[in-house]
């Protein structure tokens, strides 16, 4: 994928433009960062010059989806500031971000405590780059989190309805929160540690149902309705709370 910049009325704005085997015409995708790609099919001859018109006659639409990004993060795309007393989300609790710095430390390290999420920087952190690290250790942690409590209850709710499967992988999708492939294997994305645990079993479910069928047909949701009743509710929750579960 290539990099490039537009203007767009009072806006600078980074693009990536990605040739697809499976799209028929240009399209555009803005993820929960705020990134804007450009999908192009295989073997459309277009030059950046038609790209940049094409991003033109979408402004409407691109200005309407980043400003609700922005107001989700409090009216910036930048997001959050990673330092003491910033509020994260971690099983649909807000935890506070309590940063400080070491003197002998080799690494940065990640606590939870009450709903406290303790950060100790590694000893050679300069100042600039205090808030990049600060977030790479969240990740971090966010994905080991999500590698013990979603394989857990993976193995819990499989053991309670019946369902086999393959491997669980914690991935980093953008615009998933899970997937199951033919093989029998569950992916899920790790930003779900940031969601109740009640929309993490929804999820899970989803996913293991797709182990009997896969497709979105009328008895899929009829099954997921059968080992998730509410099922309607935190999909809909998810939908609404996606630009809030980020780092």
């Amino acid at each position: 994928m290539s990099q490039h910049k537009i203007r767009l009325g009072e806006r600078q704005i980074s693009y990536q433009v990605r040739r697809s085997q499976r799209a028929r015409y240009l399209k555009l995708k803005i993820d929960v960062q705020g990134a804007l790609e450009v999908i192009v099919p295989s073997g459309y001859d277009i030059d950046q010059q038609r790209i940049q018109s094409f991003l033109q006659q979408r402004q409407p639409w691109i200005d309407k989806h980043l400003g609700r990004i922005e107001t989700a993060r409090g009216g910036t795309l930048s997001g959050r500031r990673y330092v003491s007393g910033t509020v994260v989300p971690y099983l649909g609790e807000d935890h506070s971000l309590d940063v400080n710095p070491t003197h002998k430390a080799k690494r940065t390290t990640v606590a939870r405590q009450a709903c406290l999420l303790r950060i100790r920087l590694r000893s050679d952190v300069p100042d600039s780059e205090t808030e990049t690290e600060v977030r790479s250790a969240l990740e971090k942690w966010y994905r080991q989190q999500a590698r013990t409590y979603i394989t857990d209850r993976v193995a819990a709710l499989a053991g309670s309805h019946g369902f086999t499967y393959g491997r669980v992988t914690i991935r980093g999708q953008k615009t998933r929160w899970g997937s199951c492939s033919s093989k029998g294997n569950l992916n899920f994305n790790w930003r779900l540690m940031m969601a109740p645990p009640a929309a993490i079993d929804y999820v899970i479910i989803h996913e293991m149902c797709h182990l009997r069928e896969l497709n979105h047909s009328k008895r899929f949701w009829s099954m997921v309705a059968a080992y998730c009743p509410d099922y309607e509710y935190w999909r809909q929750w998810l939908k609404a709370n996606t630009l809030r579960l980020y780092l």
